[in-house]
């Protein structure tokens, strides 16, 4: 099926960049040391794509008491010494986004500096223009906040944007923003994803190009 649309919002973790695995077995290996063993299916469904902070209450909830207060910034270290070395943007994007011709945008639960580094490091940060973080909105995914402000921003209907995502949250994100939801289902089970309210999964850049037209 090849859908209409007037607008693409994409998430970035895991989506351009190749980051949501290297997250989550920083988060994982961490939370170990602490007695908290998740396996994937709750590692995918209750932290990834949620912001940090959501994530250390989830944890703490899990494990029973209150994580180290140095734990959040300890993770950043581990995430951003890896990224800094190695960050590569998922395979098939930059061809993809060379053949976009609508506007885009981008809508991600990372903070401004992390959505920035990201993007100058792949050098996708002319093409994505028009960003958006968790630090514009009141709420973070999976509340609809981030989706909707982007679709502000391109001066385009919600019900008229295609949402290129991949997490549990942010696929609720982007359905609460009244969107269709294309799920990248290279990592995350599309079965998970389409519970979570996908319009349909893809699990290739490539694929994805036929779902758009292009």
């Amino acid at each position: 099926m090849t859908y209409s649309y007037k607008a693409i919002i994409f998430d970035c973790d895991g989506v351009i960049v190749d980051t949501e695995n290297i997250s989550n077995n920083i988060l994982k290996s961490m939370l170990s040391q602490y007695g908290l063993e998740l396996d994937d299916e709750t590692l995918h469904a209750k932290f990834t794509g949620f912001t940090n902070q959501e994530n250390l209450a989830n944890a703490e909830k899990l494990l029973g008491r209150a994580l180290p207060e140095n734990f959040d910034d300890n993770y950043r270290k581990q995430f951003h010494t890896i990224i800094e070395a190695s960050l590569e943007p998922i395979h098939g994007v930059r061809n993809l986004l060379d053949k976009i011709t609508t506007p885009i945008a981008m809508a991600t639960n990372a903070r401004r500096k992390e959505m920035n580094f990201k993007l100058d490091k792949i050098q996708l940060s002319e093409r994505f223009a028009t960003r958006f973080c968790v630090d514009d909105v009141e709420n973070g995914k999976p509340a609809p906040d981030l989706y909707l402000k982007a679709a502000k921003a391109l001066n385009v209907d919600p019900k008229d944007c295609l949402v290129i995502e991949d997490s549990i949250a942010g696929i609720m994100a982007g359905k609460a923003a009244g969107m269709r939801v294309l799920a990248f289902s290279e990592t995350i089970d599309a079965k998970i994803q389409a519970a979570a309210g996908a319009t349909e999964c893809f699990s290739t850049m490539e694929e994805l190009e036929g779902l758009l037209g292009l």
